[in-house]
């Protein structure tokens, strides 16, 4: 019988939030490996996104995670692409993922497998938290911790459609989940997405996770090794006590509660503070602490929302009216001219918005 080794349960992450959070870099440079086989000139997206051609051909070199951000979603924009994070995690070799995937592919069943992600996820992302639950279904939950959910749709994509592919990667098995769920809003394009992962994909969920059959858990890792698995935890049980762990600013903490909440119509102070097992007196005075306000966060996420949607051409005005949580067209109308000085659509038709 295979020696069976124990996995620490995962530890909180409590520590200040010291320097950039980073990552492995893997999406950037599958993004920036895919703009060079079309033939495309990346050298102003890596300017912009604080990034280097020598960071993309070193896979040692970890990047900041909002540079990796600002990057690939620069690159999805030029190829056109909205499938972008998706598409990529179609097609590269697993293995690229490092200690993560190793530690993973040795071991003995798929929740064990999962387990590890969920432990060991810090290795690759600083900024991503996964969360595995077994009941009735085994749930892979993605989350940011100190990195704001509204700006990013092609990274937590690429984790999603990630963990699908190492999960049949692993069982060798044609492995259909029973559904993903994802946070943000993907118009028609979410119809795309469910051929790209054949799996039923529901949109502006109030969480970005992986559903899979309950007797997934416990099918066998057709890779599993007892000496690589000792090799691999030990190693990583080493890297995640030499990485800084880090806490979630309280302000990005507010802005992805608020995020889920908005398109459903129920993002309140009060059901943002119950969210995050708060009294709306602490969280007030926290954010004050932090010298801004819940009004002002919310304003400032609907503004970097509604840039994107009116800029994204896929929502008609009162469908982003609706996903910012207004119940009326003109309400949201009179919000965005006074903060910019200009109505959506003179903004969707090509005028400038007054900084």
């Amino acid at each position: 019988m295979k020696p069976r080794k124990s996995v620490p349960p995962l530890q909180g992450r409590t520590s200040s939030n010291v320097g950039p959070l980073s990552c492995s870099g893997l999406l950037s440079r599958l993004a920036y490996r895919r703009a060079q086989q079309m033939g495309l000139n990346v050298q102003d997206a890596l300017r912009n996104a604080g990034l280097t051609v020598k960071e993309m051909a070193d896979q040692a070199v970890h990047v900041p995670v909002s540079n990796e951000i600002r990057f690939v979603r620069s690159i999805a924009e030029k190829i056109g692409d909205r499938n972008l994070g998706i598409r990529l995690a179609r097609a590269y070799d697993p293995r690229e993922i490092g200690f993560l995937y190793y530690v993973a592919a040795s071991a003995d069943t798929l929740g064990e497998a999962l387990l590890r992600v969920q432990r060991y996820s810090l290795i690759a992302n600083d900024a991503i938290v996964v969360k595995v639950e077994k009941a009735d279904l085994v749930r892979a939950k993605v989350r940011y911790a100190a990195v704001a959910r509204h700006l990013d749709t092609h990274q937590i994509e690429f984790w999603i459609a990630s963990l699908l592919r190492v999960c049949r990667h692993l069982t060798t098995r044609r492995l259909n989940p029973v559904r993903i769920r994802i946070m943000h809003r993907t118009g028609a394009k979410s119809r795309e997405i469910e051929k790209l992962v054949a799996a039923k994909v529901e949109i502006e969920s109030d969480d970005d996770e992986l559903i899979l059959p309950s007797a997934s858990w416990n099918y066998p890792v057709r890779s599993s090794d007892p000496y690589l698995q000792r090799l691999c935890v030990q190693y990583c049980e080493e890297a995640l006590q030499r990485r800084e762990t880090r806490g979630s600013p309280l302000q990005v903490r507010v802005e992805n509660a608020a995020a889920a909440l908005m398109p459903h119509g129920k993002v309140s102070l009060a059901s943002v503070a119950a969210h995050l097992g708060m009294s709306v007196r602490t969280l007030t005075r926290r954010l004050a602490a932090d010298q801004t306000s819940f009004a002002e966060i919310i304003r400032n996420l609907r503004l970097a929302l509604a840039r994107r949607y009116l800029a994204d051409g896929e929502l008609s005005i009162s469908q982003i009216a609706w996903v910012l949580g207004y119940s009326e067209v003109g309400t949201f109308s009179r919000a965005f001219q006074s903060w910019t000085g200009l109505t959506p659509s003179s903004v969707r038709s090509g005028a400038k918005p007054i900084e």
